[in-house]
């Protein structure tokens, strides 16, 4: 049996190394020897950032870099090199190339300037679409950006420079020249399938301009783009907004706006959207007889992100009477069920009984 696990592991090893060696080789050069060999060797700088205890990192080692289709690209491309952020010259590269975020990929020229970044883990396949695009300097970020400052960035070239910004996850940059691209449109052009990249950011938020031309204009944007599309991105612009609201600060103008909108627009989950604005309006002005009618009619129908924070509201029993403390603390069994995994049930139970036994934190 011992002959056997010893066996099973030698023929693992083997396997890990074999597919190492078919993989990225990543090779152990301080960072100016890395520039030198790729100089030498006609080659670009692939430079890996990265830390000891990020989690995507360590997926990227481990499963994207050793794919045999990235080692044949990587390999014969550049000079492939990395450094943890912390150790090292790690410190001293971080600061000179701004990295904020783990993993970040540069591809470097043999000068050490800067051709392309990549911030974030992918699939393989993903990965290596970005990483051939940097690698063409022609569709890279340094080539874009020049033509961009200087104002030669021609229409065919925009959607490069938002692919090549995406990449890089410069979101204040992208919604800017999107923005930019919405202004030259025209009304019939905007409603297009094919401009649909205009509104579907993360940044671009329900006060942004175009989300209220989106509303404005739905019926259109169903036909072209799909209902089912149009529907889930106005959801996320509320409930990213109403989910992100502090408990502990007054409601805010956005709460009044959002309310405003969505008298006049239907989405699907627009009942989730109403519901969570009552909740959050109530959560924050602390209005308890509210929250408890709220929860003792609607908690299983609360979006998970509001779910998980009714059993531990203090404030309720803290400034509630006590037929409001008791009408909180008869709704445990139903928190208790509500809760999707035990670590949450457990804390749940824990907590109520704090509130039963009056040991309650100020």
């Amino acid at each position: 049996m011992k002959r056997i696990v010893i066996l099973c592991g030698i023929v693992l090893c083997f396997i890990q190394l074999n597919a190492q060696e078919k993989g990225v080789q990543f090779q152990d050069l301080t960072f100016q020897e890395a520039l030198d060999k790729a100089k030498a060797e006609d080659k670009l700088v692939f430079m890996d950032c990265y830390t000891s205890w990020c989690g995507p990192c360590k997926h990227m080692l481990n499963t994207v870099f050793v794919l045999p289709e990235m080692g044949e690209f990587f390999n014969d491309q550049f000079i492939n090199v990395k450094y943890d952020m912390e150790k090292g010259e790690g410190p001293r590269l971080r600061g000179k190339f701004r990295i904020t975020a783990y993993p970040t990929f540069l591809i470097l020229r043999p000068d050490g300037t800067l051709q392309h970044r990549i911030v974030g883990a992918r699939k393989g396949t993903d990965f290596l679409e970005c990483v051939k695009r940097g690698a063409k300097e022609e569709t890279s970020q340094f080539y874009l950006d020049e033509l961009y400052r200087q104002g030669n960035l021609s229409k065919e070239q925009l959607p490069s420079y938002r692919v090549a910004l995406k990449d890089a996850k410069r979101n204040a940059e992208l919604k800017h020249i999107t923005g930019e691209e919405f202004k030259q449109l025209s009304d019939v052009e905007r409603c297009l399938s094919q401009y649909w990249y205009l509104y579907d950011q993360d940044e671009i938020t329900f006060e942004d301009e175009r989300f209220v031309y989106l509303i404005a204009h739905k019926t259109e944007f169903d036909k072209q783009v799909g209902k089912e599309i149009v529907d889930k991105r106005i959801y996320d612009s509320y409930f990213q907004r109403l989910a992100a609201l502090k408990a502990n600060v007054p409601v805010s103008a956005s709460v009044a706006l959002i309310k405003r909108q969505i008298a006049s627009v239907d989405f699907e989950k627009k009942e989730e959207i109403v519901l969570s604005l009552r909740y959050v309006e109530a959560r924050n002005s602390q209005d308890i007889d509210v929250l408890l009618d709220i929860m003792e009619k609607s908690l299983r129908a609360l979006p998970r992100a509001f779910l998980w924070q009714a059993p531990f509201l203090d404030f309720i029993v803290k400034e509630g009477s006590r037929k409001q403390v008791d009408r909180y603390i008869g709704m445990e069994n139903e928190m208790v069920e509500a809760m999707d995994n035990e670590p949450l049930k457990k804390a749940v139970k824990e907590t109520f009984a704090k509130y039963r036994s009056g040991r309650i934190d100020n």
